[in-house]
């Protein structure tokens, strides 16, 4: 459980900086400065990548874990939580970045 916990408190720190450096992005871009949006548009991509790659991960360790236990309601809820506000901020970042 300490886990799959750790897992989604490290995807939300990753979708966190992924929005920051969206945000740069967009600034830099506006400001007319490319060359330096586009690496902000890549760091927040590579932080995007991080946070698929810990969600892929907490997914599989909840199937995992489900094998052999039945996670109390209050632990799905949490990950339910979790997971939905991972979609919508991933979607969110995604959108800002195709600007």
């Amino acid at each position: 459980m300490r886990a799959i916990k750790k897992l989604a408190e490290e995807i939300e720190e990753e979708i966190e900086s992924a929005k920051e450096y969206a945000e740069k992005y967009v600034e830099h871009k506006a400001r007319g400065d490319l060359n330096t949006a586009n690496h902000y548009k890549e760091m927040a991509n590579d932080e995007l990548k991080h946070a698929m790659f810990l969600h892929e991960r907490a997914v599989a360790k909840i199937a995992e874990v489900s094998k052999t236990f039945t996670p109390p309601a209050e632990m799905e809820e949490k990950w339910e939580k979790a997971h939905k506000e991972y979609v919508e901020a991933v979607s969110r970042i995604k959108h800002v970045l195709a600007m």
